[in-house]
């Protein structure tokens, strides 16, 4: 009798037998438990990935479908063959697959058109997928496509494609499919057909066994060379151990540079290779858009290698790069060891700031009191600066630093544009370290303090005052007006505060100084340091208000600037018309109020000695900060 594919049934099927070797009447049709085959499933996309273990399942499922179809002919009587091929469906729904059901349906089995389209409803391989893995970014049952796609193909004898464009596996609300021939398809299931390829399965499996066995491999590895890399940072090893560890493990050239691209460290001796690895190659194209841990790919031409560079990061800066050369394209293993290698490089760095830090913090506070306390007891200040290695009885300059800033008076804000210049001049110290120790520095909010070895400037073959003047402008900023004072050499321990209040002092004459450097030397002050270094400062200040006690009386009662016009006429050997150009006020302006002085001191400024007086007076009251410019 025959049945229509609405009337198929597991009765069709199944015989109650205990004959071992007889299933599903002989059928060769086996049951399989629905969680056994998601784990399956799950297996191979872990050890495959997705888009091999599509083509793998894909074909399994055309294979079953074709092999289903045959024994569906073969076995029942059915009223037409249109009813045959539409027992395909009806088996999803028997073993537990999915409930299928067409939304169009065209076909002509004799002129062999097929062009249907419907719904998978609870898509059990859907439902597996999510179970085991988060939402694919495409549809997912592999399975169900490649069954209707080989069932299709046998009852048409014509190559069938069934394409699920929807799927509850990448978020949709179901899983929706649309089955053509290949002709009605065209060119656009022509990428879908690779997918379709008749392989040989032991192959496929050949290759997932050796993907597992490569992907073991290089987890050991990246396990390795992690371990390593931590134990020699914990050991204190830096790049050059880095980029040996690195090297040796996938075998390539190394090379490992600080921001300016200077080499810290490299493994491998091919010639020539440096020109080819440097970040410089890459940084004019790269530095708008590199960031942490961004691995910059450089293709060569006609070389059989890229080269691949990533950036060290450390406090959001960039602090060197690391390059490697590779001779795969998308070469994501070398690329995943990289960023590690780059991970640790970050931490070395951060260890080693925080370390130099720490002793810089230590050596400021050493450094505040040597310096800024009169009652130090200097003899234990220097055995505490011997505990770091540093020795206070060679000879040093004193050097201060004022930073003035114009946005800072304008606005009455803090400008933290001090902290660059703090930073930047902390980096310049650092950087030309050599066989001598290195600047010690002492920084506050716009002041700076640093005792520098006379021997670190005679090794860098130049004169302590050239020393400033290059300060100057390596830190220099539009914005900022600073000015360096610097002392003569110490001699002995109690020499240090001293010799700090003169380049403090100095830095004051700085500020008002009709020179075009900012950089002020106490030994060029000649008689002037007798007034720094005075025993009695109320008696040189009392001295000077004395003898310009007239014209302080005048500019406090009237709120005049006698004193500073007496000031610049002064400094500018008591010359009418340069003192008028640099107070920017009329000559006539400037006679009327040199006048004014001579008669309220009851002097004449033509004189050599009321000169020197005055002088004097005026460098007293500037060197005690009376003079305020």
């Amino acid at each position: 009798m025959s049945i229509k594919a609405s009337d198929l049934n597991l009765d069709h099927f199944m015989s109650i037998s205990e004959k071992p070797g007889l299933n599903l009447k002989e059928l060769k049709l086996t049951l399989t438990s629905a969680t056994a085959w998601g784990v399956l499933r799950k297996d191979l996309i872990t050890a495959l990935g997705v888009q091999r273990a599509k083509r793998f399942l894909l074909r399994y499922g055309y294979q079953c479908g074709v092999h289903e179809a045959r024994i569906l002919k073969e076995t029942i009587n059915w009223k037409d063959e249109l009813e045959w091929l539409i027992a395909g469906s009806k088996m999803h729904y028997l073993t537990g697959r999915a409930f299928s059901y067409p939304e169009t349906f065209n076909v002509d089995m004799k002129k062999g058109f097929f062009d249907v389209s419907g719904y998978w409803i609870d898509s059990d391989e859907a439902n597996q997928h999510l179970r085991h893995f988060p939402m694919h970014t495409e549809p997912v049952c592999f399975y169900l496509a490649g069954y209707a796609s080989g069932y299709t193909s046998e009852c048409l004898g014509k190559k069938t494609i069934f394409k699920e464009v929807k799927c509850k596996g990448k978020g949709d609300d179901h899983c929706r499919y649309v089955g053509k021939t290949v002709e009605q398809w065209g060119n656009e299931i022509a990428e879908d057909l690779f997918f379709f390829e008749n392989e040989d399965m032991s192959g496929e499996l050949d290759q997932m066994y050796r993907r597992v066995e490569q992907q073991k491999e290089r987890f050991e590895l990246g396990s390795s060379l992690s371990r390593n890399l931590t134990q020699a940072m914990l050991k204190g090893e830096g790049f050059q151990s880095f980029a040996n560890l690195l090297g040796k493990s996938i075998h390539c050239q190394v090379l490992i540079e600080n921001k300016h691209f200077e080499s810290l460290a490299k493994y491998g001796k091919n010639p020539g290779m440096d020109e080819y690895m440097t970040a410089r190659n890459i940084w004019d194209k790269c530095k708008e858009v590199i960031h942490h841990n961004t691995i910059v790919e450089t293709p060569l031409k006609d070389k059989t290698f890229n080269i691949l560079t990533i950036p060290i990061i450390n406090r959001n800066q960039i602090y060197g790069f690391i390059t490697i050369d590779s001779d795969q394209k998308n070469d994501d293993f070398r690329k995943d060891l990289l960023e590690r290698v780059a991970t640790v490089a970050a931490l070395h760095v951060q260890n080693e700031r925080v370390a130099i830090e720490t002793e810089h913090r230590m050596k400021g506070e050493l450094l505040e009191q040597l310096l800024n306390n009169k009652e130090v007891d200097t003899k234990e200040i220097n055995s505490r600066f011997s505990y770091i290695g540093y020795d206070l009885s060679e000879q040093h300059y004193i050097l201060h630093m004022e930073i003035n800033d114009r946005k800072v008076k304008e606005k009455g804000s803090v400008n933290y544009d001090y902290l660059k210049i703090r930073d930047k001049l902390t980096n310049i110290f650092y950087q030309k370290q050599n066989k001598f120790d290195a600047p010690l520095i002492l920084t506050k909010l716009n002041t700076v303090q640093a005792i520098i070895l006379k021997k670190y400037i005679d090794s860098e073959r130049t004169t302590i005052k050239e020393f400033g003047e290059q300060l100057l402008k390596q830190i220099g900023n539009q914005e900022q007006q600073i000015y360096i004072g610097i002392s003569n050499e110490t001699q002995q321990l109690s020499d240090f505060h001293k010799n700090a209040e003169e380049a403090k002092k100095a830095v004051e004459l700085a500020k008002v100084r009709s020179s075009d450097s900012r950089v002020i030397l106490t030994s060029e002050l000649g008689h002037l340091t007798l007034f720094l270094n005075a025993r009695e400062p109320m008696e040189l200040e009392r001295f000077a208000n004395e003898k310009l006690h007239s014209i302080l009386e005048y500019d406090k009662k009237k709120n005049s600037e006698l004193l500073v016009t007496l000031f610049y006429y002064s400094q500018n050997e008591f010359n009418l018309h340069k003192s008028a150009r640099e107070m920017s006020i009329s000559i006539s302006g400037m006679r009327y109020r040199i006048q004014k002085i001579e008669d309220l001191l009851s002097i004449d400024l033509s004189s050599s000695n009321s000169r020197f007086e005055i002088q004097m007076s005026l460098q007293i009251l500037l060197m005690l900060g009376k003079i305020k410019m």
